[in-house]
């Protein structure tokens, strides 16, 4: 039984993500949401916040929006940041 969900992460430059993922964790205009494979369909406005991913291997990644929209479909999430970052590592 599948068990991730496609994410496109997308700002108005470039894609920044894209692939699969087990959960994640956003700040919409409503407050804080956890997404998980079959949740409800949804359209909202983020807020300026980190986005957090988790991957199928157990690999964590955050990303930063400056805001934007957040679509839920069953098996897929789509951000449309303003403008999003991915932080640099070590």
């Amino acid at each position: 039984m599948a068990t991730t969900l496609q994410c496109d992460i997308v700002s108005a430059e470039e894609e920044i993500f894209s692939g699969q993922i087990e959960f994640e964790s956003i700040t919409a205009s409503l407050g804080e949401l956890g997404i998980y494979l079959g949740h409800t369909p949804l359209l909202t406005e983020l807020k300026p916040s980190p986005v957090e991913l988790r991957k199928p291997n157990g690999e964590h990644e955050i990303f930063y929006v400056s805001g934007g929209f957040f679509e839920v479909q069953p098996t897929k999430v789509i951000i449309l940041a303003d403008t999003a970052i991915r932080p640099r590592s070590g």
